[in-house]
């Protein structure tokens, strides 16, 4: 046997260990990929209703601005309304403010008592 065929039984050996240690590399791999995959799977199992009920309360919260907008909406049609209104009747007459705007600051005056009585009672 010369040099050259033990180099070669050699090299054979170690291509043969190399190859069975690349297979059982491979395997780990390939076992922890599986792994990944499995927990992947779960997290995603876990995250969908989450992202769901997300969905939900974002579109809620639409329904209830739009709602508050419309609201807001009318209620600022409604005060336009009122003075225009109460502008129409707020014809001063020899220097005297119109009966209809008075009995309105008292009306005013009023309620500002009765919250300042309502709030001092309660603390």
């Amino acid at each position: 046997m010369s040099i050259i065929d033990v180099f070669l039984i050699v090299l054979i050996l170690i291509g043969i260990g190399l190859g069975i240690y690349l297979i059982i590399s491979l395997k780990n791999i390939n076992q922890s990929l599986i792994s990944l995959r499995d927990n992947l799977g779960d997290v995603n199992d876990k995250i969908k209703p989450i992202l769901d009920n997300l969905k939900i309360i974002t579109d809620n919260a639409v329904t209830i601005s739009d709602e508050t907008e419309k609201r807001v909406l009318d209620l600022s049609s409604t005060i336009q309304n009122v003075r225009n209104t109460v502008s129409k009747f707020s014809i001063r007459t020899s220097g005297k403010i119109n009966p209809i705007q008075d009995l309105l600051s008292n009306l005013t005056a009023a309620s500002k008592g009765i919250f300042a009585f309502w709030k001092k009672l309660n603390n």
